[in-house]
Formats: structure tokens, C-alpha cells, sequence
């Protein structure tokens, strides 16, 4: 059931992709906000679920997530710094940053801190596609996550 809700959000994507020019990256800042629907890959599984963007400052963002996994939620945030490539044609806004995750469920809470980079590719005003890699701090690389995601922004 899943992944048939991941099939409306790629077809958009494609759809917005195809249809609309890119326009100038839009880097962090106040009023550079989206969020919209994501699947992460990692640890063996595929998982849905809703990725957003704060902007807090000039190329400073905040990266909350809510996830939803068999038998219980994966939610947390990443302090990213946004590059602001707005002189250049590239709709690419590139960022890196740190962040904290929390997972529930099975009568356990675990918490994980991560490093994270990826890039938002903006392809109208309104509409951005997320690529992004969480790398996390504990010696267990294996729970390395790849999030691919499409972003309306607000």
C-alpha cells in the first residue's frame, strides 16, 4: 500500500519536471519553506514519508522528517547549511548539516545523530525535488538512509 502512494508523488514529479523550466536556486533563509512526500531507502527497507524545510536564517535551514515504518515512527530534524548558488544558472541548491532522529515503536525509543548532504532541485517557484543521504554517527554504517523526495513550498 505504500508504494502505491509513492506512485502519485513520482508521476507529479516527473509531470513538473518535463513541463516547467527551472528557475534560479533558491538557497536557505525566512520564506524558503516546503514540504511534501518522501521515501527513504536504508536498512533493508523502503519507507514513506514527509519531508519539510525551515528556512531560519540567510543559508541556514531546519530539515524536519516524520517517517513511517512497520511497528512504529522515525521523526527527527537536521540543521543544514544551504548554498546559495542564485548568481549561477543551476537550479541546484546543495546543502550539508547535522541532525538528531528519534525512532518509536515495540515499546522502545532509540535516538541517532547524523550527518546529512544532498540538494534541492528547484524546478518552479513553487515545486522542488529533494535528494539527500544520512549518514549516521554510531559505528554502524548499515543504517545509512537515501531520501529522494517532492517539496511544495510555502
Amino acid at each position: 500500500m505504500k508504494k502505491l502512494l509513492l506512485l502519485p508523488a513520482i508521476l507529479a514529479s516527473l509531470v513538473a519536471a518535463i513541463t516547467q523550466s527551472p528557475t534560479a536556486a533558491m538557497a536557505g533563509g525566512i520564506g524558503n519553506n516546503y514540504i511534501g512526500p518522501a521515501v527513504t531507502f536504508g536498512g533493508g527497507q523502503s519507507v514513506f514519508g514527509i519531508d519539510s524545510k525551515l528556512g531560519i536564517a540567510d543559508n541556514i535551514s531546519l530539515r524536519p522528517y516524520v517517517n513511517f515504518p512497520s511497528g512504529g515512527t522515525q521523526f527527527g530534524t537536521s540543521l543544514t547549511y544551504d548554498w546559495d548558488l542564485r548568481q549561477s544558472p543551476t537550479p541546484i541548491t546543495p546543502f550539508i548539516g547535522v541532525g538528531v532522529g528519534f525512532q518509536t515503536g515495540n515499546s522502545n525509543t532509540t535516538t541517532n545523530g547524523f550527518a546529512q548532504v544532498g540538494a534541492d532541485l528547484n524546478v518552479s517557484e513553487s515545486f522542488a525535488l529533494l535528494g539527500s543521504v544520512a549518514i549516521p554517527f554510531s559505528s554502524n554504517n548499515a543504517n545509512t538512509s537515501v531520501t529522494i523526495g517532492a517539496n511544495l513550498r510555502f
